[in-house]
């Protein structure tokens, strides 16, 4: 192991009465941020004040909650949707006798009906406004939230072969509900809307759960094991470049450290029972205390551990550590703790547990237990002198993930893979030959001379112009810039709607503005963004207009505009008129495809960001329309990133993980292999001098356009984000560290290859 810093027309009572408890928007509550006060609530205050706080739920306009009142089956759904931030919509024709398209509640139920959550009663209705039953209510919670488990107590009117028993459980074993103290659950009452509430906030916030008072037995820590996972990491050509360990925790996240997922460009796990989930990918990390918290695509099917404190142990208690050590999934060990260990270094400071259980390679990220089933620590690193083990305190880690408890699951962000920092370890890793280190080795390759200037705003995308010394691009605010890199003159235009993707073409710019948040369950017939469109020729805003579609990528020819869906799963890509604005046609495609148009204009190319293994999809069109579009004839035989760039010449598809296609009008020979190069993060055709470069890290690498066969490298200073080739010279867009509080700066660096290389 090693260490790094580390979801019928009503009464306007009943839609009152309705509304009282869902709120699809508190603004009041989102501005002051103090949830009201009921004056008939005196049970579970804080339960009650924290949903409505979050504005999932509210009271009525007398200052009462009514905490007796039972919940309607429609108000469940309601709630529910709210809770995971899923966007209700009609998307299927759900067949029931008292609700149809139109009535009030009908997207919602339609939703929850189409993701699994409900399914109506047996008579063939719905009864939106029945009252809920707890056993009811139970279902739903699983269903919804994923919940699985058998609690290690019965209760006295559940019994297996129930059709509530699974469901029940699945939420006692999750520390939602513990029944009465009679030992019943009293499945077929009405469930109020207090006890509504608290289960709803048990399951949002781990603090609201029961604590744990008595000690567990070692084996029922030890099937907590349950929640615990092994973490694949591969790189961009598909190779597995570590494994760890990782642990599900509040709103389904998954806790690990970071130098587990260290370089990786996409991460998968593998749970006790051998399923196999591919994750989203990073929601945040800490470096210096070695935390990495991630996130899948959707709610898994485990129980999600409770974090604890280091203050819930002391020297000489039991604690077991699960893991997978050198790849065997789900070992345990167990041993005491030895010490709680203040470490500091530089500024920086943190608490570690030390402890005897034997944890090796591959333990990184697991947990460590304490007798409560608390996980008190996040094993993290050792020393094989003298079987000395240590964990990051738990405190840590419940510090990094506060921020999102409450947050819908479905809201989560990620963290592009690209902006993730890879970390030198600082081991030496021994010779392809399996020879010992040391020996002669190649001296490091000097930094070339370029000429540079630095930005004053660094841009989270760009695009250079064709033929002027022009770079365009979105900066960190959203605004649009001009640079004009001979003469440094740097010109900024707000937009009005968060600006995501930008293309050059017919003199003009294209962006992508946003109405929402892509999400997979942001159907296409309810999807609404825009496209701006900016003049370059007076850099001025021409016309903003509004479109059918949760925009993503946008390519452009003569006269249409293209535009991919980032929502909605299999959604569309469509075309514009770009004089009229008018939507010209439309294909299917996979959500949140990246587009590459031929500069022939008569085929677009999109690649999956996904899908695993990753697809390429070639689209015809001719005067706006989608004529025909197929698959690569490859799926998972290279590797591939999520970017790629055609050559200028429209000959090559090059993928960045470094695998060439053809590109050609004949669907036999479209989008097959042709070599492999080095995989880069950017790339620029030079078709007179018979070259193309790369770029990577810091490094510059010329090619031969015929051979693909290695010129040159050069060095820079900098990470190299973006080329352009003017005139034989290499405009590069690069970004440093260059103070020590780690700010990040953006330069274009230019530089002349041919002077350097006698190319």
């Amino acid at each position: 192991m090693s260490f790094i810093r580390v979801h019928r027309i009503m009464s306007v009572a009943m839609i009152a009465a309705m509304l009282s408890f869902f709120s699809p928007a508190v603004e009041a509550l989102a501005t002051t941020g103090n949830p009201p006060s009921f004056r008939d609530v005196t049970q579970y205050q804080k339960e009650i004040g924290y949903l409505t706080g979050l504005a999932i739920i509210q009271g009525y306009q007398d200052q009462t909650f009514r905490p007796s009142a039972p919940v309607k089956r429609l108000q469940a759904v309601q709630l529910i949707l709210r809770t995971l931030g899923i966007e209700p919509k009609e998307t299927s024709s759900i067949q029931f006798t008292d609700l149809k398209k139109g009535d009030y509640g009908y997207p919602e139920v339609a939703t929850a009906v189409k993701l699994g959550i409900v399914s109506g009663k047996s008579d063939g209705s719905f009864d939106p406004y029945g009252n809920l039953t707890r056993g009811q209510m139970a279902k739903i919670f699983a269903n919804a939230f994923n919940l699985q488990g058998k609690w290690n107590k019965n209760f006295t009117d559940v019994k297996q072969g129930d059709w509530v028993y699974e469901y029940v459980h699945a939420l006692a074993a999750n520390g939602i509900t513990t029944g009465y103290p009679d030992g019943s659950f009293r499945p077929n009452d009405s469930i109020q809307r207090m006890h509504f509430a608290v289960f709803l906030a048990r399951y949002i916030n781990d603090d609201f759960k029961p604590p744990v008072l008595k000690p567990l037995e070692r084996k029922e820590v030890i099937a907590k094991k349950e929640s615990v996972v092994m973490i694949n990491v591969y790189d961009e050509n598909d190779e597995l470049i570590s494994q760890g360990s990782g642990f599900v925790t509040t709103n389904g996240l998954i806790i690990t450290n970071y130098h587990v997922i260290n370089g990786g460009a996409y991460f998968e796990i593998e749970t006790y029972n051998g399923d196999t989930y591919e994750l989203e990918g990073v929601v945040d990390y800490d470096l210096d205390n070695d935390i990495a918290i991630l996130k899948p695509y959707d709610l898994l099917p485990l129980k999600q551990l409770r974090i604890g404190s280091k203050s819930m142990v002391e020297e000489g208690d039991d604690v077991i550590a699960i893991g997978s050590p050198l790849g065997l999934y789900n070992t345990v060990s167990s041993g005491i703790v030895s010490g709680i260990r203040h470490f500091s270094e530089d500024g920086w400071e943190a608490d570690f547990i030390q402890f005897t259980a034997p944890v090796t390679f591959g333990n990184s990220g697991g947990p460590l237990l304490n007798m409560y089933g608390y996980v008190v620590g996040v094993v993290s690193f050792g020393l094989e002198t003298g079987s000395l083990n240590f964990a990051l305190a738990a405190d840590h880690v419940k510090d990094l993930v506060s921020s999102y408890v409450g947050v819908p699951f479905y809201q989560l962000s990620i963290i592009p893979i690209d902006e993730l920092p890879v970390i030198d370890d600082g081991e030496e890793e021994l010779p392809e030959d399996g020879g010992e280190t040391g020996g002669e080795t190649d001296p490091p390759t000097p930094v070339v001379e370029t000429t540079k200037f630095s930005l004053d705003e660094n841009l989270v995308t760009s695009i250079f112009h064709p033929s002027l010394p022009i770079l365009y691009g979105l900066d960190t605010f959203g605004n649009v810039v001009e640079i004009n890199y001979e003469t440094k003159q740097v010109k900024t235009l707000a937009l009005p709607l968060p600006a995501e993707r930008l293309y050059f073409a017919n003199n003009e710019l294209y962006i992508t503005l946003l109405k929402g948040k892509h999400s997979s369950y942001w159907w296409k017939e309810n999807q609404q963004g825009a496209i701006a469109i900016v003049d370059t020729n007076t850099f001025t805003l021409k016309k903003i207009f509004d479109i059918a579609l949760d925009p993503y990528d946008v390519v452009a020819d003569d006269r249409y505009i293209y535009v991919s869906s980032g929502s909605g799963q299999w959604t569309s890509i469509k075309s514009y008129d770009r004089t009229t604005y008018q939507e010209v046609s439309s294909a299917p495609i996979r959500q949140a495809s990246y587009l590459e148009m031929n500069p022939s204009k008569t085929m677009i190319y999109a690649i999956t960001t996904d899908t695993s293994p990753r697809d390429i999809e070639a689209f015809s069109i001719s005067d706006g329309k989608f004529t025909s579009h197929y698959d690569s004839p490859y799926h998972g035989d290279y590797p591939l990133s999520t970017d790629m760039t055609i050559s200028s010449d429209g000959k090559y598809l090059f993928n960045h993980a470094g695998t060439v296609f053809y590109a050609t009008s004949l669907q036999s020979t479209n989008m097959t292999y042709v070599t492999t190069i080095n995989p880069f993060s950017a790339i620029a055709f030079d078709p007179a001098a018979n070259v193309f470069y790369t770029g990577k890290d810091s490094k510059v690498t010329a090619y031969n356009s015929k051979t693909f066969e290695v010129m040159n490298t050069w060095t820079v200073s900098g990470i190299i984000n973006h080329l352009f080739v003017s005139n034989g010279k290499l405009i590069m867009l690069t970004t440093e560290t260059p103070y020590s509080s780690g700010v990040k700066v953006q330069s274009i660096q230019i530089f002349n290859p041919t002077a350097s290389s006698g190319l």
